[in-house]
């Protein structure tokens, strides 16, 4: 904790003691969370928990150093969602990354940054991720972020194909410990105005030679009237004779009814195994493939103010062995509000 405090002190030092960082830094930042209730749970301990919590702040510090170079860092703060933990928030250094502009629309990025598994487009046409998370990051099948290098840009002047390629510990924002490494890649299409294709894949090498490799197809289309999406990812694990794969298919719509005012719905599904773990805040069975239904009416009442009152659903597919388990209910205030 005493080691984060100085390492931002010290990054927030440099901007104000060189003029020209001084000009060109920013803060900016964001907090949302819920007011949460859970109407019915196939974990009947669950049931009827209510209460507030923040799912996430942060905190960042961006610094144009030159025309070539900039850097980020970003804190990150979350209360617990596994409805037992009791802990008081701390930060964590969720990017600290430097680009460099290198020529012809690229740019290489070195440190914890985002990969290109749902931050390229997934994240940004979704838009809602105080809501919910985006189908691979809610699944745990990709993480938003690593440490190591990347490379991104344009293939074209006009900008309408580009690219993202990563490579790095495949550890997320936690420090490496093993051998292996991951790699990413995705490129994306904009054939007309508002459509988005974009294809992914990442290869992941584990110490004790296990091996994950991920692909997934995302397309969307947005205007002014608002935006539909739709994905389908597969994850592959591979050990000595252990195979599994989880897939799964996501489907949203966000409709602009006014200005201030946008209509929401989702629907996950995961198509031939359960989740492999519990998932914070929003904790699937993991004995049966899930069906997520999301629901929602997101207003801004003042500026960069949102409410968002929502409903998560939960049904469950039958399972291979066992019972069925009872569907999930989620009924949330939910809130978000930015800075900078």
């Amino acid at each position: 904790m005493k080691k984060l405090s100085l390492l931002a002190f010290l990054v927030i030092a440099l901007g104000l003691l060189t003029p020209t960082a001084q000009a060109d830094g920013s803060f900016k930042g964001q907090m949302f969370g819920d007011l949460y209730y859970v109407g019915s749970h196939h974990n009947k301990d669950l049931e009827g928990r209510n209460g507030f919590w923040f799912r996430r702040i942060y905190f960042t510090y961006n610094n144009q150093l030159s025309d070539t170079f900039k850097f980020r860092l970003r804190l990150e703060m979350s209360d617990p969602g596994d409805f037992n933990t009791k802990t008081k928030m701390s930060p964590v250094v969720k990017d600290a990354w430097i680009n460099a502009k290198i020529g012809g629309g690229q740019s290489l990025v070195f440190g914890i940054a985002g990969t290109p598994t749902w931050g390229s487009n997934v994240e940004d046409v979704w838009g809602y991720r105080s809501l919910e998370k985006t189908p691979l990051d809610l699944m745990k099948m990709g993480s938003s972020r690593d440490f190591g290098i990347g490379l991104k840009g344009n293939l074209d002047q006009q900008g309408s194909v580009s690219y993202h390629l990563m490579f790095g510990n495949g550890a997320s924002n936690k420090s490496e410990t093993n051998k292996g490494k991951k790699f990413y890649g995705a490129l994306a299409f904009n054939p007309t105005e508002g459509m988005i294709l974009e294809a992914y894949g990442d290869y992941e090498t584990t110490s004790n030679d296990a091996t994950y490799y991920v692909y997934q197809g995302f397309a969307a289309y947005q205007g002014d009237w608002g935006r539909i999406g739709l994905l389908y990812a597969n994850r592959h694990f591979d050990h000595e004779e252990i195979k599994k794969d989880w897939t799964m298919l996501s489907g949203f719509a966000v409709i602009s009814a006014s200005e201030k005012l946008d209509l929401i719905a989702r629907y996950d599904k995961m198509l031939d195994s359960p989740v492999h773990k519990t998932i914070d805040y929003i904790p699937f069975s993991t004995e049966a493939p899930s069906n997520l239904v999301i629901g929602a009416v997101s207003y801004e009442i003042l500026d960069n103010v949102w409410l968002m009152p929502n409903i998560k659903y939960v049904f469950y597919d039958e399972p291979e062995l066992g019972e069925k388990p009872a569907e999930d209910t989620y009924i949330n205030l939910s809130f978000l509000y930015k800075f900078k």
